[in-house]
């Protein structure tokens, strides 16, 4: 993956322990093409001497507002993952993505996986 993706509302950064990124800040329309990227890096082998993997972690918790192309963009993502890969929404409860997404149907959606994190 590329090191980082950075601007005046929004931090993507690689995670460390597995494949993945984790965001800082705010989520907007402008951000969809670097957070796609992000996402697409985090699939193909996530380097050269990995093999596929199976989870692939999108950090929110130090997201303060997620825009609904934003979130619909991580559906996308999802829904053209192949089981058993799936991504793994990690969020504070303030961005509400449990609602928000079963809202639209989405949580229907094999290859998307939400946590929340009570402790942000």
């Amino acid at each position: 993956m590329r090191d980082y993706f950075a601007d005046d509302l929004l931090l993507i950064m690689p995670t460390t322990h597995s494949p993945g990124v984790r965001l800082s800040g705010e989520v907007v329309s402008t951000h969809r093409g670097p957070l796609a990227l992000a996402l697409t890096d985090q699939t193909q082998a996530g380097g050269r001497d990995r093999t596929q993997t199976d989870e692939i972690l999108i950090d929110l918790t130090g997201v303060r507002y997620l825009a609904n192309s934003g979130l619909e963009t991580l559906v996308a993502f999802a829904v053209h993952l192949q089981p058993p890969q799936c991504l793994v929404v990690r969020s504070a409860p303030d961005l509400d993505l449990h609602d928000r997404i079963a809202a639209r149907g989405w949580d229907r959606i094999e290859t998307l996986r939400l946590e929340e994190d009570s402790g942000a």
